[in-house]
């Protein structure tokens, strides 16, 4: 089984790249949907969440994701202390998943990780590929302020909290640019699943 990780910076287009994949039949590992499953109400690791950043990020059991965001891309050491508390969890359970496609002998399966470098996966031995989604800062401050109605300065520190989108450019066997319109991306798409195919 051949296993391709989806990475990028933050609304570079990873999302839009990841649901095309999938519409073209392939099975995907989503690491964003992981990471809101291992904080579901009931879970240890939401009762660690809520001891560690108090008890206000909790409205009726259920996880304030939006007040938990502006306390953590504040303050670098918050978000140090939030991702030691899920990441394992997310980690496990996209082994478990990955394990089960294996079990079904899948050919290829993508996984969609945001945080793919910062968080170290690439020290895993699990991935055949990484496949970056990139686009310029300007495009993906623009984008980070329209999707989630934040201002300039709060769009600018979730954007500074990961890894420089060179950086991971670098590190990446595939880059797919998003500087331009939903159409020119769904191509290239396309051609990369071509080529993907083909090889």
């Amino acid at each position: 089984m051949k296993v391709i990780a989806i990475t990028g910076g933050i609304a570079s287009g990873k999302s839009a790249v990841t649901d095309q994949i999938r519409q073209a039949g392939y099975r995907v590992v989503d690491a964003d949907l992981l990471a809101r499953q291992v904080v579901e109400p009931g879970t240890h690791t939401l009762e660690e969440i809520k001891e560690a950043f108090g008890q206000e990020i909790v409205q009726n059991g259920v996880l304030d994701r939006k007040a938990l965001g502006e306390k953590v891309f504040a303050n670098p050491a918050l978000l140090k202390e939030l991702t030691k508390i899920t990441s394992p969890e997310i980690q496990s359970a996209i082994r478990d998943q990955l394990a089960f496609f294996k079990m079904k002998e899948e050919p290829i399966v993508f996984c969609a990780i945001p945080l793919f470098f910062e968080q170290h996966y690439e020290k895993t031995g699990w991935f055949d590929q990484v496949l970056v989604v990139s686009a310029s800062e300007r495009e993906q401050l623009e984008r980070l302020m329209a999707r989630d109605h934040l201002d300039e300065w709060a769009a600018q520190s979730r954007i500074k909290s990961q890894m420089p989108v060179q950086e991971k450019i670098a590190k990446a066997d595939v880059v797919i640019e998003n500087n331009g319109t939903a159409e020119e991306l769904a191509q290239k798409v396309q051609d990369y699943l071509k080529h993907l195919e083909v090889a």
